[in-house]
């Protein structure tokens, strides 16, 4: 999708609970045989304390909102994504605009897994370009891992799970960081998270069940992810009229994936130009769910990682399998 700045982003925000789950608490639960199994770069994740997820998914789109100095009741359209949903069946995009008082706003729920967010900027944008009455809208995600305890601690070399919410409100032209493109590729044959697979497998120094068949799915869930991976950043360069090796583009966000799995699937399936301006941002975190690229733009704007004239680049994807680029450069605002 070519966009030329057509949609910015107007402002974001990120809200994590005050909880902490950490490793010592996976190996103390029998998840983990050492606190060496866990990746270098967390130790610990956010975890919450009762929130649900619609309260912080509310709380990020407030924040966001005050950030840009409107209200609940401006949004025209309001897009929340989720993974993770415990409880009966009802309709979480619904209890959220009850939560926000958004009134009139049109609200829609969008599930792609882990590329959720992506997927809601996505939609939004395609909205906004589509219908001159979108003028303001909102893209939310939020999930929690807390019923699974400890078990989210289950894949450390592939991610583990942190909650919390993240949001951005979209805007008519440029805003505060404007974007140029957005492209989305998915491979429904493969799934990273399908039952019986062990991507350890696929790891360098990895061990696991030496099962035929789980290497043959996970060998096909990652060959796919990173075929995803790499259509959806030459897609967006394309759009944008950038080549990837243009020396403007100063930086590249990649999900909130553990190291050793971004290190040997994420990383390598980048134009190689590209590869040395890649990291994931606020590691800390852990993998928020469906909230990766919401997040990894509000670490842009807050951390100001490009400057007029550059060009940024937030990659996501994950279970689906399902990936997203979007490139962007600062805006009037």
């Amino acid at each position: 999708m070519r966009i030329a700045s057509a949609v910015g982003v107007l402002s974001s925000a990120l809200w994590l609970p005050s909880g902490r789950s950490t490793v010592e608490d996976a190996v103390i639960d029998g998840l983990l045989d050492d606190v060496r199994d866990a990746p270098p770069d967390v130790t610990e994740v956010p975890r919450t304390r009762g929130e649900t997820p619609e309260f912080m998914a509310a709380e990020a789109v407030r924040r966001a909102l005050t950030a840009a100095g409107r209200r609940p009741e401006e949004l025209d359209a309001l897009a929340y994504a989720w993974t993770i949903r415990p409880g009966g069946p009802y309709s979480p995009p619904f209890r959220l605009a009850k939560e926000l008082s958004v009134g009139d706003c049109t609200t829609m729920g969008v599930v792609q897994a882990c590329n959720g967010g992506a997927a809601a900027v996505e939609t939004l944008v395609a909205r906004m370009l589509a219908d001159d009455r979108t003028g303001l809208a909102a893209a939310v995600s939020s999930d929690t891992f807390e019923e699974y305890g400890s078990r989210r601690w289950t894949e450390p070399a592939m991610m583990v799970g942190g909650d919390g919410a993240a949001a951005v409100v979209l805007c008519r032209g440029p805003g505060r960081l404007a974007l140029r493109s957005l492209v989305t590729r998915a491979h429904t044959c493969a799934d990273l998270m399908e039952p019986g697979q062990d991507l350890r497998h696929r790891l360098p120094d990895g061990t696991g069940l030496q099962d035929e068949r789980r290497l043959k799915e996970a060998a096909h869930s990652v060959e796919r992810f990173g075929t995803c991976l790499t259509e959806v950043v030459e897609g967006a360069l394309a759009e944008a009229e950038l080549d990837a090796a243009d020396p403007g583009i100063a930086a590249v966000l990649l999900p909130r994936l553990a190291a050793p799995f971004t290190e040997s699937f994420v990383r390598p399936a980048l134009p190689a130009p590209l590869r040395g301006k890649a990291r994931v941002p606020d590691p800390h975190t852990g993998h928020l769910g469906s909230g990766d690229a919401l997040a990894n733009l509000e670490f842009a704007q807050r951390h100001a990682v490009v400057a007029p004239g550059e060009y940024l680049l937030v990659v996501n994807g994950g279970q689906g399998v399902a990936a997203s680029c979007m490139v962007l450069t600062p805006g009037d605002g």
